[in-house]
């Protein structure tokens, strides 16, 4: 299933849009809530039209609705927030394509957007506003904007005004895309800057599914940590002896004073050796301090575990738990989140909560849709009675992403190995006994076995990153790791070696990284390697393949009820199905996580790729439940069930 293609960007058929929006409900005026409404819409037929403006809502747009179905792309700098509202205007979602400037100016900066902390970088900004300031182009008119950063509802903006900004907005958008598309064009980037844009339309379908919690697990989970929560406090307290711990006094002499009052622990030392300390001389008891401190006793080594689990379940109860709760009780059950396109330095998704207010709290609270504890993953289910969650993902795609870039015959070998395991590997070679006995103890059930896998899990796949530091057993793991994947290990040295020359990447999909203070110490240290050897990694897997692959299950299904795209995770995308449409799901999500993104790379990227693909599907009555069935799917459309 192929696109149009990049080439259509070529085409002079084109508008450029831009909207005001009510934003009577708060979050920048996003089309998901209803409070909200467009108050004032601009657009611009190609480039030697005139621009249009209409003052109307949603419900008013017949004309520019008219235009939009007549062009062949839009032009908008944010264009998901735009299609959110042409999808409340009555857009099909299905029949648009954009040229996002926001996103292209994204793909020109690469990971200089998101900046750096390792070499102390900058993040730069791909506002519509630093886009012209770059270029030193005029800006928007300060009265209206700095009206509206101040929370100022453009509906009380005059109207003479707010179309001036409207309208501005247009003609600077449409003249950074020619720009961008010059640009883009002649460093080969518009590929990628297609793909991106390719899946907007997808991301804004999906926000207005949100997601559906089930409102007896959250409450009984919600119960359970407050439980949890109480006991360990009042093992705290017997502990500490009922200090106060808003007192620095008190946990400073609980801390550091001698057995059997205190804890005994030894102050941290400046490099002098001198203890820290603060500015009057006293000794530390903040947050940080106590979380860096040192165990050289079970009784503070227990202290410090307690402290641990009580910040954990705190944690679970005030940023996860006390909003389901809240979503359950006053939502109806269901939240909504917005996917970030142009924010990470490896150019995947993130996502953002809309912040929600609480009466029972008072106030606002959000959550993720990404990055979600998969203990609360359980907490989510199909809204309709009867209907199942389907998880589908591309099973260990980032290593087969890394085992095709290095043309490693040895990862291939592995990967398509059913006997095969990669976490008994690294457990053997770090605990110094034989792979073979480890694997048949594993699968006898054998508890040591077990143990030690999990233990070795946390660094499998840690060289595939850069990662190198460890005990002298687990840097073995990372040198055999290199042994065993040498070409992956060649190809990752040769990308540090091009960016501590060049300071850029040019990845073979044509996306450019940078690394402008990328540098090597005398002891060969490079401080950019951890990045550079991940960015293409996660970027391919993640910024290229997946969003093709739910981008083609999408379409695949569009004709199809019963069925509904709720979210995406990285490597996975999540359906609430009726139970009759669970085979036909699972195998369209087979095809559009193999053959077409084989076919997409191919023909969008001019890039074979030679690893089989994997996809894994898991079916349950709640999200992440349920045994996965995993396939390889070979690029000459074999399918294979993996057991």
């Amino acid at each position: 299933m192929l696109p149009v293609g990049p080439e259509i960007y070529d085409s002079s058929n084109y508008l450029t849009v831009d909207f005001e929006i009510d934003t009577s409900h708060g979050d920048y005026g996003h089309a998901v809530h209803k409070k909200n409404g467009l108050v004032l819409a601009s657009w611009k037929k190609g480039r030697e039209g005139r621009i249009h403006s209409h003052f109307g809502s949603e419900f008013d747009q017949d004309k520019l609705l008219r235009d939009v179905e007549a062009a062949d792309f839009l032009v908008c700098h944010n264009a998901k927030y735009e299609l959110g509202w042409l999808k409340r205007c009555g857009l099909d979602m299905h029949s648009v394509t954009v040229f996002d400037t926001k996103i292209a100016e994204y793909v020109l900066l690469g990971n200089l957007a998101a900046g750096c902390n390792t070499t102390m970088l900058p993040g730069r900004s791909t506002s519509l506003d630093a886009c012209c300031r770059r270029r030193g182009w005029e800006i928007k008119d300060p009265v209206v904007d700095g009206m509206m950063k101040a929370g100022v509802n453009p509906v009380d903006i005059p109207s003479p005004w707010l179309r001036g900004r409207c309208e501005q907005d247009v003609l600077t958008t449409e003249r950074l895309f020619r720009y961008q598309s010059r640009l883009l064009s002649a460093t080969e980037r518009m590929s990628v800057l297609y793909t991106r844009c390719l899946f907007t339309p997808v991301l804004a379908d999906m926000e207005f599914q949100g997601m559906c919690l089930d409102p007896e697990r959250v409450e009984a989970e919600y119960d359970k940590h407050v439980k949890e929560l109480s006991a360990l406090s009042r093992q705290m307290d017997a502990e500490a002896k009922g200090i106060n711990w808003k007192s620095p006094l008190q946990v400073a002499e609980f801390l550091y004073g001698e057995e059997p009052d205190g804890l005994g622990f030894a102050e941290l030392k400046q490099r002098d050796g001198s203890p820290r300390r603060t500015t009057s001389g006293r000794k530390k008891a903040d947050k940080a301090t106590i979380a860096a401190l040192k165990p050289s006793t079970k009784r503070q080594q227990r202290f410090l575990d307690l402290r641990s689990r009580i910040g954990k379940c705190n944690a679970a109860l005030s940023k996860s738990l006390e909003f389901f709760q809240g979503v359950c009780r006053e939502q109806g059950g269901i939240f909504y989140a917005a996917f970030n396109q142009t924010v990470t330095a490896t150019h995947r998704l993130s996502s953002s909560g809309h912040r929600t207010w609480f009466e029972m709290f008072k106030d606002y609270k959000t959550v993720q849709f990404q990055n979600m504890a998969r203990v609360f993953k359980r907490l989510f289910k199909a809204r309709e009675d009867g209907w199942m969650m389907m998880e589908v993902d591309g099973s260990q795609l980032e290593f087969r992403v890394a085992a095709d870039l290095g043309d490693d015959d040895k990862a291939l070998e592995d990967i398509t190995d059913p006997d095969f395991d990669a976490h008994c590997l690294t457990a053997s070679v770090i605990n110094g006994v034989e792979y073979e006995q480890l694997v048949a103890d594993y699968r006898k059930g054998d508890k040591k076995a077990k143990a030690m896998r999990t233990a070795a899990k946390a660094h499998t796949f840690k060289p595939l990153y850069g990662g190198e530091s460890g005990t002298k057993s687990e840097k073995a793991y990372y040198k055999e790791f290199k042994r065993r994947y040498a070409g992956l290990a060649s190809v990752q040295e040769g990308w540090l070696e091009e960016v501590l020359l060049t300071k850029r990447l040019i990845t073979p999909w044509g996306m450019r990284y940078y690394w402008p203070r990328a540098k090597r110490n005398v002891h060969g240290y490079a401080n950019v390697k951890s990045a550079v050897y991940n960015y293409p990694v996660q970027a391919f897997a993640t910024a290229e393949i997946i969003p093709v692959a739910i981008w083609s299950l999408w379409n695949r299904l569009k004709d199809m009820d019963g069925i509904r795209m709720v979210n995406t995770v990285h490597d996975s995308v999540i359906l609430e199905v009726r139970p009759d449409r669970i085979d036909t799901v699972r195998q369209e999500a087979i095809s559009a996580f193999g053959m077409d993104v084989y076919e997409y790379l191919r023909a969008i990227y001019g890039y074979e790729f030679h690893i089989p693909l994997g996809c894994g599907v898991t079916v349950g009555t709640h999200w992440s439940e349920g045994i996965e069935e995993s396939y390889n799917i070979w690029p000459d459309g074999n399918v294979e069930r993996v057991v």
